[in-house]
This record gives structure tokens, sequence and C-alpha cells, in this order.
């Protein structure tokens, strides 16, 4: 019997799972736990939600569980990339670490703009305030996100100037 078969019952004879997989599931509680410290951190804004219909909690329930499933695997891919590459990031006390978690990623994220402008009729976009930890952790996400952002995909990045911005001609799919 499959230890997913084993998992939906209630109770499971003692002769049927070997201590090594009953500690396994065991650690593997604290990830679904952070996930749901996730869900109701006061940045989250769940709390400020009142809905009292069934189906609007329903509703409500899988946006945050879609939420929590992008959330954990962005956090996978990003972590998977890291140990690939064998890279770190600083974490809050400025030390490597392997493993941050997304939120964290997501504060080191911050302070990066976009700014459209138009010039002599054309339009373009502006990427403001990146950084190294900033574009070495957009590199990780890939080429689409390095386009997005755009950085190039390699250890150079010859679009910049000296203060971090990046030019480029605003196209119709990026308005």
């Amino acid at each position: 019997m499959s230890i997913l078969k084993r998992r939906c019952r209630a109770n499971i004879a003692p002769s049927e799972l070997r201590d090594p997989e009953v500690i396994t599931a065991y650690k593997g509680q604290s990830h679904v736990e952070g996930g749901f410290r996730f869900l109701k951190d006061p940045l989250f804004f769940v709390s400020s939600l009142f809905i009292k219909k069934p189906n609007r909690i329903a509703g409500l329930l899988m946006v945050m569980t879609l939420a929590l499933l992008v959330y954990s695997v962005a956090q996978r891919r990003l972590r998977v990339q890291l140990a690939t590459h064998q890279e770190t990031v600083p974490n809050q006390i400025n030390q490597p670490t392997p493993s941050p978690t997304l939120r964290w990623v997501f504060q080191l994220l911050e302070g990066i703009h976009r700014v459209r402008m138009t010039l002599q009729g054309q339009v373009y976009d502006l990427i403001e305030g990146l950084n190294d930890v900033q574009i070495k952790i957009l590199r990780l996400f890939g080429h689409e996100v390095c386009r997005l952002y755009q950085i190039s995909t390699g250890e150079g990045c010859s679009m910049s100037d000296k203060k971090g911005r990046f030019f480029q001609k605003a196209r119709s799919d990026m308005r």
C-alpha cells in the first residue's frame, strides 16, 4: 500500500509504517505550518476581511491556498537555483544564506521602480534602483524575469548605466 493511501486513513496499524517514514512525515509538518504562518501574517490583511456566506469563505480559502502554492513554488525554485549555482544572498544580519524565505527576498527587492517616459514621441521604460543583490536574485528566476527587468542573463549587465538604471523602448505587451 502506498504511503499516500496510508496517510488518508485516520488510524494506521503500527506495523504499516516504519520509524523513518513517521519521522519524515513529522518533520514535514513545519513546512506546512510555515505556510499557514504566512497566510496569518498581518501584512497579508486576511484578518481585516469580514465575509459570512459559505461560498465566499470557500472562495477566499481557495485564493489563499493558491497564493500559498505560488509562494511555495517560487521559494523552492529560488532555493534550487541558489543551490545549483552555489550562490547565496544576504540574510537579515548580512550573512550569506543559501535558503532565504521568499518574504525576505521580497524585502530585498524593495526599492525597484519602473518609470515610463516619452522622448521625442517614443515611449521608454526605465527600471530604477537595481543593486547587485537584486540583479542576482532576478537572474535566478530566469530569462523572462530578466527580460521584464531589462537585465542581461549573463554575468555582466551591459545595458546599465553607473546608477543601476536600465532603459528599454516600451513594447505593447509591457503597458
